[in-house]
């Protein structure tokens, strides 16, 4: 990857998501929105896409009575 990563609070370029996140703890520790993007940076890490619907997302019709 060449492209540098930059921190969306105050635009400092970092090399790699850890450096990233490292800065993120570190200068913007009180700050929720690092709370919730650290958050939502791990949920897509752990599930291997970010943008895709899973299975429990999608509607299923009800079962009827009869």
């Amino acid at each position: 990857m060449t492209d540098k990563l930059r921190c969306p609070l105050c635009a400092e370029p970092h090399d790699d998501r850890t450096d990233l996140r490292v800065h993120l703890e570190v200068e913007h520790r009180k700050s929720e929105v690092v709370a919730t993007v650290v958050e939502l940076s791990d949920i897509a890490t752990d599930t291997g896409f970010e943008d895709e619907q899973t299975a429990a997302d999608e509607k299923r019709p009800t079962p009827s009575a009869d």
